[in-house]
């Protein structure tokens, strides 16, 4: 007898044993103002799934490239979502490392980062199955800094990006993980 869910819950709440999933991200990662995206394609049938994203030819430079080569801390560590009783939203938050220094750096990366909260990043799973693998955060509701932490003795910011949406995750997504790492590689020629 096959199984038919009794709820809205319509998957089975269980790993995969024949493909265990592996953890992390890969050290680059892009971001990006949601208002500097031209249009976008969502999945007609889920709307959780961004299928494209089109950015204006002008200015050609609309997508930063956010890369972590450390192994240690892992790449992006500290990215999370956590469910909020109080506002029924996903908390999510993503960390990632930067070791630009001086007032050039300051004025182009580290303090546009706050008080604006319409940043969206995408991270690249290192478990590529499809839909899962791109990862976007801030679509609905635009990340922020809340933290920006120099410290002298590592040589880096650690920078902590946070907002809270209605779904746990976004994705983006198209036909393939070939398709999608193509659509991923392109976003990439467009940064600064």
């Amino acid at each position: 007898m096959a199984f038919t869910p009794c709820s809205s819950l319509a998957g089975n709440i269980a790993s995969d044993c024949t493909k265990p999933r592996i953890k992390g991200y890969e050290s680059i990662g892009l971001i990006f103002r949601k208002k500097d995206v031209q249009s976008f394609i969502v999945d007609a049938t889920n709307s959780r799934i961004i299928k494209n994203l089109t950015f204006p030819a002008t200015p050609a430079k609309s997508v930063g490239i956010i890369y972590n080569p450390r192994q240690s801390p892992a790449h992006f560590n500290g990215t999370k979502t956590e469910f909020q009783l109080e506002s029924n939203q996903f908390k999510k938050t993503v960390q990632f490392y930067y070791e630009g220094i001086g007032g050039t750096n300051s004025y182009n990366v580290v303090e546009p980062l706050k008080n604006i909260n319409d940043y969206v990043i995408i991270l690249e799973r290192k478990d590529k199955r499809g839909d899962g693998t791109y990862q976007v955060f801030g679509w609905e509701s635009g990340l922020t800094a809340t933290a920006q932490v120099y410290d002298e003795e590592t040589g880096y910011w650690l920078i902590t990006m946070e907002c809270e949406e209605p779904h746990s995750e976004l994705t983006l997504f198209d036909t393939n993980y070939t398709t999608t790492k193509a659509k991923f590689e392109a976003f990439k020629a467009l940064s600064y």
